[in-house]
């Protein structure tokens, strides 16, 4: 095979793969939230597909946690983002029409309800 052929394949192999695209680490504007440190115990998971066209320069669902954490009533949150086994599964086939997709992952405690 010629090596120029095989560096062309890499490289294209490279783009299918690769993407980008934001996410809005936020909180309702009203509602006071504390942010947790990893390792913080919580006890609600919240996963959102986030969807991107143009390899994620246009977002095409929200991407914004504020909706998330009002929602759920979270008054403690950590927040990241991750590429699961079934965005590493579809993304080299989507990415190829531009489209890609990113798990955001929200957890937290609710507020604690005192007793009389």
């Amino acid at each position: 095979m010629n090596t120029n052929f095989q560096r062309l394949l890499i490289a294209a192999a490279g783009l299918l793969l690769a993407s980008c695209g934001t996410v809005h680490f936020d909180a309702p504007p009203s509602q006071r939230v504390r942010l947790l440190t990893r390792d913080d115990p919580t006890g609600v998971r919240v996963e959102h597909k986030i969807w991107y066209a143009w390899w994620g320069g246009k977002v095409l669902n929200g991407n914004h946690t504020a909706p998330f954490i009002a929602t759920n009533q979270l008054v403690e949150v950590k927040m990241f983002t991750e590429l699961s086994v079934g965005d590493n599964l579809i993304n080299p086939f989507t990415s190829i029409f531009s489209f890609s997709r990113r798990t955001l992952v929200i957890e937290g405690n609710r507020r604690k309800e005192s007793s009389p």
